[in-house]
């Protein structure tokens, strides 16, 4: 998600489009600029804690809203309708609204497509349920996501390649504190589908850079952190524009609806059967 949960796009297709154009990854690699020295803070000077990157409270809510729109304005962004000309576009997500409740082991994602469409995606006990398309029943999301495997480690699996070296000062982000890290697209450390692609291509083209292959719209890769939570605000791939907003949880706990809890105690039984062996000679 790297699993990116933006476009939904398989790795399979995204290797038969790199497949069909040899030469994105036959073209010489471009010079770039040496990676900026860590900041070396002084004494009193703010600097972030370690972990960077913290996992979200027990009990959180946030928004990552995504645009490839680099000069959008957020309110602009944030209140857009779907265009008409988007109509038989590849849909993607304009937001995603996470809902975290470790005590019940739950998390919601409430995803907004660009179509005007929204979906919920439930993560109980680790186990990753969604609705098919035209509410035609649940499945269990398999190999094809490892999203419940991310965030069981990390709530903001995305950010899993900042380090303190990318570290570039404390700066204002809208008004509010905010840590900068900054790294070059080349340099960034690729993981999930991209490092899987990169991994394809460099096969045939020792050369290939990730600039080359993936093509961002910036060169330079920045992430803001709150500066007292070191949360994120944003997070800028060059590929698309990610800006959080948190907000509290409700009062109530995060409760599965029925339906979910039913089809997961069904999935239950019948593999606690399927994996149950047959009773031998002489046995009930």
């Amino acid at each position: 998600m790297q699993h990116d949960p933006t476009h939904r796009r398989g790795l399979a297709t995204l290797l038969l489009l790199l497949a069909a154009s040899p030469a994105t990854a036959q073209e010489a690699p471009a010079e770039h600029p040496a990676p900026k020295p860590a900041l070396v803070t002084k004494p009193g000077q703010a600097a972030p804690r370690t972990p960077l990157i913290p996992r979200a409270p027990s009990r959180a809510e946030w928004t990552v809203r995504f645009t490839t729109d680099f000069s959008a304005a957020e309110d602009a962004t944030a209140g857009r309708e779907p265009a008409a000309a988007a109509i038989g576009q590849l849909r993607t997500a304009r937001s995603i609204q996470f809902s975290k409740d470790s005590e019940a082991q739950a998390y919601r994602l409430r995803t907004q497509w660009s179509d005007g469409d929204s979906e919920d995606e439930w993560i109980v006990m680790g186990s990753h349920v969604a609705e098919r398309a035209g509410h035609r029943g649940l499945y269990i999301v398999g190999s094809e996501s490892a999203t419940a495997q991310e965030l069981g480690r990390s709530d903001f699996p995305e950010l899993a390649w900042v380090e303190l070296s990318h570290f570039r000062g404390l700066k204002s982000y809208k008004g509010k504190p905010a840590f900068m890290f900054s790294v070059p697209f080349d340099q960034k450390r690729l993981s999930g589908d991209q490092a899987q692609i990169m991994a394809f291509v460099r096969r045939s083209d020792a050369s290939a850079t990730p600039t080359k292959v993936f093509k961002p719209k910036v060169q330079e890769v920045v992430l803001y952190l709150d500066a007292v939570t070191q949360l994120p605000l944003e997070y800028n791939d060059g590929m698309t524009l990610r800006r959080y907003t948190f907000r509290q949880p409700s009062e109530s706990r995060l409760q599965p609806p029925a339906q979910i809890l039913t089809f997961l105690r069904a999935r239950s039984e019948a593999l606690r059967v399927r994996l149950t062996p047959p009773a031998g000679p002489g046995q009930p």
